[in-house]
Parts: C-alpha cells; sequence; structure tokens
C-alpha cells in the first residue's frame, strides 16, 4: 500500500466516527467516541508530519503547501482542546464539532487534492510505498505510549 491509499485509509476511520458522534443521542457514546476520533487524529497528525510531511518539505515544490497543511493540524489540535473544555451535552459543543468537522474535512479535501497530486510529482512509488510503513510503524509506536 503506498501513502496515499494508507491516508485516505485513515481519513475514512475518522470520517466514519464522526458520522457517529452526530448520530448518537447517548452522551456516553459520543463521549467515548469523541475521545476515538481525538485519538485517531492526533497520532494520525503526529505521524503523517514526521513522514508524509517530512519527506514533503524536502522538495522545493511541496514544502510551501506542508507548511499550510501543518498550521490546520495545529488547528484540529486547537479545536480539540476546545471541545475537551465543553459540556457534550451542550447545544455549543454540537456548534462546535460541526465547525471542528468542517475544518477535518476541509484539510482531508485538500490533501487529497492538491497535496497528492504535488507530492505524486516529487516522490518515487518505492518512497510513497516506504512511507506508509515509516507512517504504520510510527502510528502503533505512538498507540503504545
Amino acid at each position: 500500500m503506498n501513502i496515499y491509499n494508507y491516508l485516505k485509509k485513515d481519513h475514512r476511520v475518522v470520517a466514519d466516527l464522526f458520522e457517529e458522534i452526530l448520530s448518537t443521542k447517548s452522551t456516553k457514546k459520543r463521549e467515548a467516541l469523541f475521545q476515538e476520533v481525538t485519538n485517531e487524529l492526533l497520532i494520525h497528525a503526529e505521524s503523517e508530519n514526521a513522514t508524509f510531511y517530512e519527506a514533503l518539505k524536502e522538495h522545493e515544490e511541496t514544502s510551501e503547501i506542508i507548511e499550510h497543511a501543518e498550521k490546520e493540524h495545529e488547528e484540529v489540535k486547537e479545536y480539540i482542546e476546545k471541545l475537551s473544555g465543553i459540556s457534550l451535552e451542550s447545544e455549543k459543543w454540537l456548534e462546535q464539532f460541526g465547525e471542528f468537522k468542517h475544518s477535518v474535512t476541509h484539510h482531508v479535501d485538500e490533501e487529497e487534492g492538491d497535496i497528492f497530486e504535488k507530492a505524486k510529482k516529487v516522490l518515487s512509488p518505492e518512497q510513497a510505498n516506504q512511507l506508509a510503513i515509516d507512517m504504520e510503524e510510527l502510528k502503533k509506536e505512538l498507540k503504545t505510549v
């Protein structure tokens, strides 16, 4: 599997969790799902930064777009902090969660479009395959911490 398919798979896991969160009426279940999506996103962002983004920073054609993507990762972390401080039972939490979901979806759309397109021009198929392996290994390490 190459890094592009690997990232798409990760993105689908998070999208499915978002839908589950929005469809559940149980605060307890929503809380558990939010914790799961938080863990997924934080581990995804850290491992993606250290592998895929790091490889793209080495190329002039992709370094600028990666700076923008890293800022979006920071924005995701800010939303997680903000949401963690609001009661899951409140209307405000659902409003903020909607903004959070929109932010993540926007990032995924940019990544799977523009970033992937540019990355395919600078990374060889072998590099793309190795980055998927590297990211998976790093994610496993981060999950055990």
